[in-house]
């Protein structure tokens, strides 16, 4: 029981007794329903791949080699939002107010090291390819999104990528303050994001 515990109270987000709560009540579940929990994970790590464009999960098919949302024609190519998380994505998607797509930077990144981190490093290339692809007149038309959570650190990262894209010639915008001081994307409610998606700056 405790090594079950133990299990659930590394995951971000969960206390020593939120993980105590849950490993009961699976010992309460029917057998069936435990082995289905446990086979649901292992195939979780067996199908979901990165995406090699924005770096997000997704379920790999033959036909299909990208997310939804990268391989998707309809959606904004010069406009990306840069998320921290994978789960900040959803909310955004939610709002239905922005069409561009995405790139997940990684919650672990650290600004003060020398070297870029990996994600960091193919953002800057993916900007530079998409620009070059584009004709003079529109490449004013690339924006980046910085979706960094309101908080020191999200405001810290940021105000480094801002610093790092700004040689490329692309224009870059904070969310607007729709979101609270403190907020984290995962958690805020749809009207609060489409206020914040459109008063970026």
């Amino acid at each position: 029981m405790q090594a079950v515990i133990d299990h659930f109270a590394a995951l971000p987000g969960i206390g020593p007794r939120q993980a105590a709560r849950i490993a009961f009540h699976l010992l309460k579940l029917p057998q069936q329903a435990v082995e289905k929990f446990a086979h649901d994970i292992i195939v979780l790590k067996e199908k979901i791949r990165v995406c090699p464009v924005c770096l997000a999960g997704f379920e790999e098919n033959n036909d299909i080699k990208t997310c939804a949302i990268c391989a998707d024609a309809k959606r904004t190519k010069t406009t990306i939002c840069v998320v921290e998380r994978e789960s900040d994505i959803d909310p955004i998607e939610k709002t239905g107010v922005f069409h561009g797509t995405y790139h997940v930077i990684g919650e672990n990144v650290d600004i003060l090291e020398k070297a870029l981190s990996p994600s960091i490093a193919q953002l800057l290339e993916r900007i530079a390819y998409i620009t070059k692809q584009l004709p003079p007149e529109k490449q004013k038309n690339m924006e980046i999104v910085l979706a960094m959570n309101a908080t020191v650190e999200g405001d810290a990262l940021a105000l480094y990528l801002a610093k790092l894209i700004a040689p490329l010639g692309v224009a870059s915008h904070r969310l607007g303050r729709g979101l609270a001081s403190g907020a984290e994307l995962e958690y805020a409610d749809q009207q609060t994001l489409i206020n914040a998606l459109t008063n970026r700056k």
